[in-house]
């Protein structure tokens, strides 16, 4: 059903004017008896006269926004809002889409006029601005003052456009008592309007009434030309309601013997005076009505009988009821007195009213807001419109406050108050605790009841129709029961200096004030709990501290709301909620620091809005009290933390964000989740241009955290999981973001920063997998130690620091690095390294590298224009070696680009392939000396374009083959063999599958006395130097089918024992493919050499004997049966092979043209 108030607004849009009385009931009653609403009505009213008269031309077709326009102007005063008029003009032309001022398009719904008005209406009301609503719900009140002054009223008297302008003339909520004190004028002068007029003279006047209803009038002045209201007057009022109306310029000490008042209803004093004046009333008879208008105040005084009062304006410091009436007018024991206000006192200057001798005081509040206090009556009442403000003293029992439709606000702690009623409007009753089960009716409205509690006391009011309970409560422990209390919506805590129980409340909502003195806890069993607010006194300039330590036992689903001009901190703020499972945090604008305690131990729900700069604190009471939080939501403006070591050990969806220049989140003192727990845990996080910091993450679940959109530095403490995998996103991240440490043990560690534009730096890694993608970013990239299985990492432009990486396989592109690079070790046997073209790669220029626990490494690794030198360390496992890839053309020096190999660990190593390696720029060495598989060194090497120089120092004694082969590629290649004295088993060294595509190989072989049972020896197809100690033995040498010189040094060989050819054989040295080019060098400087041809005999020995010349230091050719031997004869007349002197060589082959040897110095040389 509709009010009187919905009728005021539909006449102040669409007639713009205030509603008269009757015009006002017409329209309700035929609402009400129609059972319309607000729009129904409204299109009806737009067919009255009213309406075509304020709208005029706007009600015709193709005018829509000047209807609109219209309503604006009338309703809020402003014409401002250009959005809003197009908005509802669109509504009334068909609807569709409305683009707004800010480009936002918005779906409008086709309205009729009718319908745009009650929405319209709604719109103002119960959205807007606060500005905007008061405005036009102050409208809404002068139109209903005006309705309660006319109704039943004849008001055809009033100026045109008096109803229009009581309207237009408010423009903010303030002007509202200029209009009521406007429209108490004129409904006086409506009053007045139909009575007969009669003016008293300076003389003694005789009069009498009409029939009807008289209005007399006088003064009451100090001169005789204009004082009208004479002692002796006779005045005789007749029949009708008749009023005396009286200029009070100076006091009226009364009439005289002669003089008479009576037959008048009411007595109309007026003082404008600057002090107070007198009227004494005696004689005076048949009073009904008593009106007194005066700022300083009028003393009546000797009344006859008790007559209602009218009080209008009164600023004065007290009201003396009581002395208006004679003696024992007032000695009985149920005295009525009817009280009219009218703008009475003012906030903070309360007028005193006396009125002990007065059992039923009954108040009439009209017009402006009236204040009153000292009130003793037993019983008070107060009924009227306008609102009101008392205070009681000792003495009253009871006030009935049900027939007021204004705001009734009455403190009654000073009595033993037992019942109070309220009326429509929103009422605010305050009481002590003098009565236990006080009983309180607060009826319509919005009503509150206040508790001042100032020592120990146990209540149990009776209460409904009240919305809301304010506690204050100064000393003391207050146990408030709730169980007669109904209704009971909201409570207040404005002090609680005592503590505080309240019990079997279902109130929803608790606010803690900004004045509120003491931090003792309040406990609250309500399971409607649902709000609980931190307010600021209504008048608060500037933050204050609003405390308040709650215990909401049974609360479940729990707001909380730090409101403007507040601030908190963790001794005084503190809620606990033991049974709550949702928590929201609201924080309003402000700008100092918010810090509340809470202990939530079952909340899995924490949602936090903060529009604080000045920062927002959650301190845990117990390290537990966040164990079983599942979802974390913050949007803050400034700074939010969790405080002390707090766990969230259920956490699983954390969403940060926040879009101020302060925007922070710092959880850096919580551990977010646990080693054992099995939830997924994912970090959603934007904006937050202050900095993000977190603790540790932990789980056996997925852990990700999207970072994508910050804009402040970044901080993670770390991130582990047991069997979940981690992902990091921080691809498009402006500014810094350092990841912590990431371990996922049984699973992959992802970190995508592609895009990002600020430093990425990533801790110590441990996973099955890692991949780090920087690639397009522009900031700085760190990335500590790495130990997975498979890693890859890439950079973006700016400078990479990468620690040391422990894979199975590693890719690592620091292709568009612009900056410096560090790189620490890479322990692996599958890498895949593109380096920064314009830097210096690896750790100072080196790139190194070592073999892990597999058999076969391969590494591709691409240089730049830096240096890139590259180390790389086989394992104790490595069987092959691939080594490929290009450095580039940096460094300044050969090492700069050079290949460094550490085999020393490689003991079974096969196959070293560096073939597919450009870009050096010194020779490669290569130390076989370590190699032993199955007491043989046999590897197959293939070398690239620069020049490899190979060692084999093998100290092992149980070595009995050494074999090369492969392709050692360009470059000026060499070898050496040296084995140690210990190889004492080598009986076999064979270089003969080693090939130079495109370079040159010379080789050294060099044995020891210690070399036994060498058998065999072949060379290469290079230049072989190879040299023979005595103790060898007999050694077969094969040179290689080459175009190599060949060197065999035999100068410390010899034979120790010439007595038969087998003696012979045990020293013989043979050798194959002796070329040209070829020498064989003997033990002295030779004096001539001879070829002595084809030498028959039947042994070897014979052979020698026939050939063998007698001149020292000689070298004689000869052939036996197929075979070509060089003899070497050491002393002068010795024909036959001298034992432990001459040296005997073999030279296996037909090719050999003994005519081609020459000698020079020790060397014979295959000319």
């Amino acid at each position: 059903m509709l009010n009187k108030t919905d009728v005021s607004m539909l006449y102040i849009t669409i007639m713009g004017m205030a509603s008269e009385g009757d015009g006002n009931k017409y329209w309700l009653d035929y609402a009400n008896n129609n059972t319309l609403g607000v729009s129904s009505l409204a299109n009806i009213m737009l067919d009255s006269p009213g309406a075509a008269k304020f709208f005029g031309d706007s009600l015709l077709a193709g005018n829509e926004k000047d209807f609109v326009t219209k309503i604006y102007s009338i309703a809020l005063g402003n014409t401002s809002d250009v959005d809003g008029i197009n908005y509802w003009t669109k509504a009334i032309t068909g609807g569709g889409e409305f683009t707004d001022s800010k480009g936002n398009v918005i779906s409008v719904a086709s309205l009729s006029k009718g319908d745009l008005i009650g929405a319209m209406i709604n719109s103002m009301v119960n959205g807007g601005s606060a500005e905007s609503k008061a405005i036009f719900e102050a409208k809404a009140a002068a139109s209903d003052y005006f309705a309660d002054a006319t109704l039943g009223k004849d008001i055809s008297g009033l100026d045109e456009g008096t109803t229009s302008k009581l309207i237009s003339e408010i423009n903010s909520a303030s002007d509202l008592d200029k209009v009521k004190s406007e429209i108490d004028g004129l409904k006086e002068s409506i009053d007045e309007a139909g009575l007969n007029k009669i003016a008293l003279t300076t003389e003694n006047d005789t009069i009498t009434g009409t029939e009807g209803g008289d209005l007399i009038s006088g003064v009451v002045g100090s001169l005789a030309s204009e004082n009208t209201l004479n002692a002796g007057d006779v005045i005789d009022g007749g029949a009708g309601s008749d009023i005396l109306k009286v200029d009070l310029k100076s006091n009226f000490t009364g009439l005289d013997s002669s003089g008479v008042i009576k037959g008048v209803e009411k007595i109309s004093l007026l003082n404008s005076g600057l002090i107070s004046r007198t009227f004494d009333a005696k004689g005076i008879k048949d009073v009904q009505t008593l009106a007194l208008n005066s700022e300083k105040g009028i003393e009546v005084k000797n009344l006859a009988n008790i007559a209602d009062i009218e009080l209008t304006n009164l600023q004065a410091a007290n009201f003396n009821v009581d002395s208006i009436y004679a003696d024992k007018v007032l000695d009985g024991s149920a005295d009525v007195q009817n009280l009219k206000v009218n703008g009475v006192g003012a906030k903070g200057a309360s007028v005193a009213i006396t009125a002990d001798k007065i059992e039923n005081l009954s108040l009439n509040a009209t017009g402006k807001d009236s204040f009153l206090k000292d009130i003793t009556s037993k019983d008070v009442s107060v009924k009227g419109n306008a609102n009101i403000t008392l205070e009681v003293k000792a003495g009253v029992n009871s006030l009935d406050a049900s027939a007021s439709s204004g705001k009734v606000s009455a403190d009654l702690k000073a009595a033993d108050v037992k019942t109070v009623k309220g009326g429509s409007g929103d009422d605010k009753f305050v009481v002590g605790t003098k009565v236990a089960n006080v009983n309180v009716d607060g009826g319509a409205g919005n009503d509150e009841l206040v508790i001042n509690s100032t020592t120990a006391a146990v209540l149990q009011p009776t209460v409904v129709n009240i919305e809301k309970v304010t506690v204050n409560n100064t000393a003391g422990t207050l146990t408030l029961s709730m169980t007669n209390a109904s209704g009971v919506n909201e409570i207040d805590i404005k002090s609680d200096a005592g503590a505080t129980n309240i019990a079997s409340s279902t109130a929803s909502v608790l606010n803690f004030l900004s004045t509120a003195e003491g931090t003792n806890a309040v406990t609250i069993d309500s399971e409607n709990l649902a709000t609980i607010n931190y307010k600021a006194a209504t008048d608060a300039k500037a933050a204050a501290e609003a405390s308040g330590k709650v215990n909401a036992s049974e609360a479940t689903n729990l707001t909380i709301n730090l409101e403007a001009n507040t601030k908190t901190t963790n001794t005084n703020a503190e809620v606990i909620a033991e049974k709550a499972t949702s928590i929201t945090l609201n924080v309003a604008e402000v700008k100092e620091a918010h810090d509340i305690k809470l202990s939530t131990p079952k909340a899995t729900s924490l949602n936090v809005e903060s529009k604080s700069v000045g920062g927002t604190k959650i301190t845990a009471v117990n390290a537990t009290d966040l164990d079983k939080l599942q979802n974390l939501n913050v949007v803050t403006d400034g700074k939010f933390d969790i405080a002390t070591a707090a766990t969230l050990k259920g956490i699983s969806t954390i969403n940060l964000s926040g879009e101020n220049a302060k925007s922070q989140v710092d959880l850096s003192a919580v551990a977010l989740g646990d080693a054992a727990a099995a939830q997924g845990i994912v970090l959603n996080a934007s904006g937050l241009k202050g900095g993000l910091s977190t603790k540790s993450i932990s789980t056996t679940g997925d852990i990700v955290a999207n970072l994508n959109n910050t804009t402040g530095t970044v901080s993670l403490g770390s991130a582990t999981t047991k069997t979940g995998n981690v992902t990091i996103a921080v691809n498009g991240a402006t500014n810094s973001v350092n990841t912590g440490d990431l371990q996922a043990t049984a699973g992959s560690v992802v970190v995508n920063a592609e895009g990002s534009n600020g430093a990425i730096t990533v801790g110590n890694v441990t996973a099955a997998s890692a991949s780090i993608n920087g690639g397009n970013s522009s900031g700085a990239m760190t990335v500590g130690n790495i130990a997975t299985t498979s890693a890859s990492i890439t950079s973006g432009s700016g400078s990479t620091t990468i620690g040391t990486v422990v894979a199975g396989s590693v890719a690592i592109d620091l292709s568009s690095t612009l900056g410096d690079v560090a790189v620490g070790k890479i322990t692996s046997d599958n890498v895949l390294f593109n380096g920064a073209k314009l830097k210096d790669n690896g750790t100072a220029g080196t790139i190194t590298i070592d073999a892990s626990t597999g058999a076969n490494f391969v590494a591709t690794v691409n240089g730049g224009l830096g240096k890139d030198a590259l180390t790389v360390k086989g394992s104790a496992t490595t069987e092959t070696i691939k080594i490929a890839g290009d450095l580039g053309l940096g460094g300044t020096t050969p090492a700069d680009q050079k290949l460094t190999l550490d085999l020393d660990a490689s003991t079974k190593l096969s196959s070293l392939d560096i073939s597919g390696l450009k870009g050096l720029g010194a020779a490669t060495a290569i130390d076989l000396k370590n190699v032993v598989v199955d007491n043989k060194l046999i590897v197959d090497i293939k070398g690239n374009d620069a020049a490899e120089t190979i060692t084999v120092a093998t100290p092992t004694a149980t070595l009995t083959e050494i074999k090369l082969s492969g392709d050692l590629g360009g470059g000026e290649n060499s070898i050496s063999i040296t084995p140690t004295a210990a190889a004492v088993a080598l009986t076999t060294i064979d270089l003969s599958g080693l090939t130079f595509t495109g370079g040159s190989l010379s080789t050294t072989i060099t044995l020891l006395a210690e070399h036994i049972k060498i058998a065999t020896i072949n060379g290469s197809l290079g230049a072989d130097t190879i040299t023979v100690k005595d103790e060898n033995k007999a050694v077969t040498i094969d040179l290689g089918d080459d175009t190599a010189r060949d060197i065999v040094d035999l100068s410390a060989v010899k034979t120790a024992n010439a007595t038969s050819d087998a003696k012979i054989a045990e020293d013989l040295i043979s050798i194959a493919n002796f070329n040209t080019g070829d020498s064989i060098k003997f033990k002295a400087n030779i004096a001539s050499y001879t070829n002595k041809g084809a030498i028959d005999g039947v042994t070897l020995k014979d052979a020698i004997a026939s050939a063998n010349g007698d001149v020292a230091n000689s070298v004689y050719g000869f052939t036996w049966k197929g075979d070509t031997y060089l003899v070497f004869n050491t002393t002068n007349g010795s024909g036959s092979l001298t034992a432990d002197d001459d040296q005997l060589v073999k030279l296996i082959g037909t090719s050999i043209d003994l005519d081609s040897l020459n000698a020079s110095n020790t060397d014979i040389i295959f000319a």
